[in-house]
C-alpha cells in the first residue's frame, strides 16, 4: 500500500478509536461527523474572487446552492458541482476545497448543489433538485457572471451517480446537454457482488456496512433498484450522452463499477477517459492535501474541465 495511504487510515483509526461507526450514528449524527472530518480537510484552498451562498428554487422549496467564481477577467464557463455522501451527508460546505480548486484551475463558475437528503427525502429526490438546479444555472447565467456556450456537470460518489444520472435525464427530456460529465468514483449500480466490493469493502475508508446504510436510507422502495436515474448503470441506451472522464482509485469498492458503466458508454459510441490511481481509496480527491497521488488526480480533474470548457 502507498505509505501515505496506510499513514492516513492509521490516523483515521486512532481519531476514531472510540466514537460510533457511521452506520451506527444517526443520519443527523452522521452529517455532523462528516462536516467536522471534511472540513478539517478544506484549508488551503485557492483564493476566489467570490463565494456566495444562496438559494434556488426547487420542485419541493429552495434549494441551497454555493457559487464560487474565479479570479480574473470574465464571464466565465459554467461548472454544476454535485457533492458526494452517500445520498445521506455532504454539502457544498464538506467539498468546497476541491469545488474551489476546480473553479480557480479550470477558470470557471461553479455552482455547487446542496441537493435534498435522505432519509427525510429518498431517491429520486436528490435527482429533480440537481436536474432543476442545472437548468436553473443555464437560465441565470448573467447573473451568475457565467457564459454557458460551454458547460459542465460532475461530482463524486453520489454525486458521481447523480451527475451521471442528470445527464440522462436531461437527454431523455431533449434538454441541453453539458459538454463535460466529469465522474469521480461514480457509485452506479447497487449490485455489491463485483469483486471490488469483496476485495476493498473493509478497511479503506468505505466500508460495505457504510455502504449498507446509505442504501437504506436512499431506496423506499425495491422498484428503484433497477430505476436508472437512480441507478445508471440500468439505462438500456447510453448514446448521445456527453463524454465523460472518470477517476477511480484500486482500492475503492466503486471500481469495478466505474469500469463497467465507462465501458458501456464507449460501447455506446461515448467519448470516455477513464484514469486510475493506484493505492488510491475512495474519497481520495478531497486528501489532496495528505496524499500526493491525490494532487495528480486533482489536476487531471482539472485539467479536463477546463480542455472541455475552454477548447484550443
Amino acid at each position: 500500500m502507498d505509505p501515505q495511504v496506510q499513514a492516513l487510515l492509521d490516523m483515521m483509526t486512532a481519531a476514531n478509536a472510540d466514537a460510533p461507526k457511521l452506520w451506527e450514528q444517526t443520519p443527523q449524527e452522521a452529517r455532523a461527523t462528516a462536516e467536522a472530518m471534511f472540513g478539517a480537510m478544506n484549508a488551503g484552498a485557492p483564493d476566489l474572487a467570490s463565494t456566495v451562498d444562496r438559494t434556488i428554487p426547487g420542485p419541493a422549496g429552495e434549494i441551497p446552492i454555493k457559487v464560487q467564481t474565479p479570479l480574473g477577467d470574465g464571464p466565465f464557463p459554467l461548472l454544476v458541482y454535485i457533492h458526494g455522501g452517500g445520498f445521506v451527508i455532504g454539502s457544498p460546505d464538506s467539498h468546497s476545497r476541491l469545488s474551489a480548486l476546480l473553479a480557480d484551475g479550470a477558470k470557471a463558475v461553479v455552482v455547487s448543489v446542496h441537493y435534498r437528503l435522505a432519509p427525510e427525502h429518498p431517491a429520486p429526490a436528490a435527482l429533480e433538485d440537481c436536474v432543476a438546479a442545472v437548468k436553473w444555472s443555464l437560465a441565470n447565467a448573467a447573473e451568475l457572471g457565467a457564459d454557458v456556450s460551454r458547460f459542465a456537470i460532475g461530482g463524486d460518489s453520489a454525486g458521481g451517480n447523480l451527475t451521471a444520472a442528470t445527464c440522462l435525464k436531461l437527454r431523455d427530456t431533449g434538454q441541453r446537454l453539458p459538454d463535460l460529465q466529469y465522474l469521480i468514483y461514480g457509485a452506479f449500480d447497487i449490485d455489491h457482488s463485483k469483486p471490488s466490493y469483496l476485495r476493498n469493502g473493509s478497511g479503506y475508508f468505505l466500508e460495505m456496512d457504510g455502504i449498507n446504510w446509505f442504501m437504506k436510507q436512499y431506496l423506499p422502495t425495491e422498484d428503484l433498484r433497477t430505476d436508472p436515474y437512480v441507478w445508471p448503470n440500468h439505462a438500456e441506451n447510453l448514446a448521445g450522452l456527453p463524454p465523460a472522464f472518470m477517476q477511480v482509485g484500486t482500492l475503492d469498492p466503486l471500481l469495478d463499477e466505474t469500469f463497467v458503466y465507462g465501458n458501456r458508454l464507449a460501447l455506446a459510441g461515448v467519448p470516455v477517459d477513464i484514469r486510475v490511481y493506484p493505492d488510491m481509496i475512495h474519497g481520495f480527491l478531497q486528501m489532496d492535501a495528505m496524499l500526493d497521488r491525490a494532487k495528480v488526480a486533482v489536476a487531471d480533474g482539472v485539467a479536463a474541465v477546463k480542455a472541455a470548457l475552454h477548447p484550443a
